[in-house]
């Protein structure tokens, strides 16, 4: 017994003698690691700090270029489109159309002073009014304007470009009408020189139909908008004078609104009629087989 109990003491001093070196090899550790920690953790913490107080006085706010169509702009519908292109066609070749009607009956008549204003009119639609407010005739009238992706108007050469298109028609068509009989000797490069200025005016008609804000070749290159012109009222002289000229075109929008509802108010009347008369020819037919049917029971 004695032996056994000295073997059982031995066995129970091991463990008590183990457990204060796991004890101390923890406790050694626990400070190393987080010395460890700690001294990873300060350089990381700081170089950011440095970063931002360094970046802090180089940094400037980044201009951002406006894309689209500005905000508080509404572009300009179809009917404001048509009435300035009308006013425009008329006021640009208005008088050389009834200078050339008055040549083709042979009248033998000096028309110099006739062809002097064809010019003039001309001259001011093209250049003169783009150039000094922006927009010509037709715009005034319909009351739209150009503007760019700013909200700003365009530089001139986008209202001269923008311009020169219809004219640029008009003399490749008498460049091929003058020609035509021509192709064959000196008339080939007049002839395909209005062959191309016809094009070109076809690919900017399609351009600007299919395009989502209705933009021609120019407007796409100039970032230009057509849209809806409001007058300050502030205007005086000339330039009061030019937008008094969109009250014509309100005029001439409101009828042409009121000819579409009365045009719409007729087709459903018709619609209405023709319905009534089906109706009338159903109800015809239903009662002769009726009285068909009847007949036939009273033969029988």
């Amino acid at each position: 017994m004695g032996l056994l109990d000295k073997v059982d003491n031995i066995d129970d001093a091991k463990p008590a003698k183990a457990k204060p070196k796991a004890a101390k090899a923890v406790a050694k550790a626990k400070p190393r690691a987080a010395k460890a920690v700690a001294k990873k953790a300060t350089p990381k913490a700081a170089k950011p700090a440095s970063a931002k107080a360094k970046g802090a006085g180089k940094d400037k706010p980044e201009k951002i270029r406006p894309s689209g169509l500005p905000e508080g702009f509404e572009l300009a519908g179809n009917m404001p489109r048509y009435i300035g292109w009308i006013i425009n066609f008329a006021w640009n070749f208005g008088v050389a159309i009834g200078l050339l009607s008055i040549l083709s009956t042979g009248a033998d008549s000096d028309l110099t002073i006739g062809w002097a204003v064809a010019l003039l009119m001309i001259l001011v639609n093209w250049l003169v009014l783009p150039i000094w407010t922006g927009r010509n005739i037709g715009e005034f009238v319909s009351r739209t304007k150009y503007i760019n992706s700013s909200g700003n108007k365009p530089i001139f050469l986008h209202a001269v470009l923008n311009n020169s298109i219809g004219f640029l028609s008009l003399i490749g068509l008498i460049l091929m009408m003058a020609n035509f009989q021509n192709i064959s000797t000196s008339g080939m490069i007049p002839f395909i020189t209005g062959v191309v200025f016809i094009v070109f005016w076809i690919f900017n008609f399609f351009l600007k139909k299919n395009s989502d804000f209705s933009q021609g070749v120019f407007d796409l290159a100039f970032s230009s908008y057509l849209v809806k012109h409001v007058a300050t009222g502030d205007e005086t002289g000339w330039m009061a004078r030019f937008e008094s000229l969109g009250d014509f075109g309100d005029k001439w929008a409101e009828r042409s609104a009121n000819r579409e509802v009365k045009q719409k108010e007729k087709a459903a009347k018709k619609a209405a009629k023709a319905v009534e008369k089906k109706e009338s020819a159903e109800e015809t037919s239903d009662s002769e087989e009726a009285t068909d049917s009847e007949d036939d029971s009273s033969e029988d």
